[in-house]
């Protein structure tokens, strides 16, 4: 396996100091040029870790907020942040950032794009002068899946959000954890055919009969789930029978219990 290829002109990131098994190595900060740069996601309220980020853009004219989605790993920064540099913070939740939104950068513009499914407010960045997106929570470096869990998360909304990432054919995706992708197609696609794999297992778990969604989780998971891992798993077991009710390949019926359709 070669190296991974440098990182464009005009991009560093500095991570957070928020280890765990959902945000991997912690959050990606992410600084697009260097005159007027724009950072994108500062993370939790970790002075250190802000203060780090004031100083990384202390040099520069004016910088821009932007944020993928209101999660507390990714958003609460924004607010110690901008007032830090008087900086503008742009994020969907706000009303300030909407799909087709264009951030200038020194380093090439930064175009906001829709992709629900994580959560509701979510937003990517396409970066087209070097060919990139910021994907957020929508993938996660080294890995096949991201979490999507009820009542934020939708799998119909996600799956969508991913055929929208890959018509824009990015070369590079930078996760806002783990590392980045330098196969964007073949990410998508990975990630695609583990939610066609998923999908068959939940199926399949019904199979014998009406089963709780607990009992799915149970059967489609396994006894060796991680249980720091199990309240994701249950959400994310409630996300596809929801979207497999959607279109039409299960019931739900009284009391809870699921059966195919």
């Amino acid at each position: 396996m070669g190296a991974a290829p440098p990182a464009p002109a005009g991009l560093r990131f500095i991570r957070a100091p928020n280890a765990s098994p959902l945000t991997l190595d912690g959050t990606r900060t992410y600084i697009v040029g260097r005159r007027r740069p724009a950072i994108l996601d500062p993370g939790p309220e970790l002075v250190p870790h802000l203060a780090a980020l004031a100083a990384a853009v202390a040099d520069a004219g004016s910088a821009t907020i932007l944020v993928t989605h209101d999660h507390p790993d990714h958003a609460p920064g924004a607010t110690w942040l901008a007032a830090r540099l008087g900086a503008s913070v742009l994020a969907a939740s706000a009303g300030t950032l909407g799909p087709g939104d264009v951030v200038e950068t020194d380093a090439g513009r930064l175009v906001a794009v829709a992709t629900p499914g994580h959560a509701a407010d979510h937003l990517a960045f396409h970066w087209p002068a070097a060919d990139a997106v910021f994907c957020g929570d929508l993938m996660l470096g080294g890995q096949d899946t991201a979490l999507v869990a009820p009542p934020e998360g939708d799998l119909t909304e996600y799956l969508a959000s991913l055929e929208r990432l890959r018509a824009l054919r990015p070369a590079l995706i930078y996760p806002s954890h783990g590392e980045p992708f330098t196969d964007a197609d073949a990410a998508i696609a990975r990630y695609l055919r583990h939610r066609e794999e998923r999908q068959a297992q939940i199926l399949s778990a019904l199979a014998p009969g009406a089963a709780t969604a607990d009992l799915v989780m149970g059967r489609v998971y396994g006894a060796g789930l991680d249980p720091r891992l199990r309240a994701a798993a249950a959400g994310a077991t409630l996300a596809y029978l929801q979207h497999l009710e959607r279109v039409g390949r299960v019931r739900c019926l009284e009391g809870g219990r699921w059966t195919l359709a």
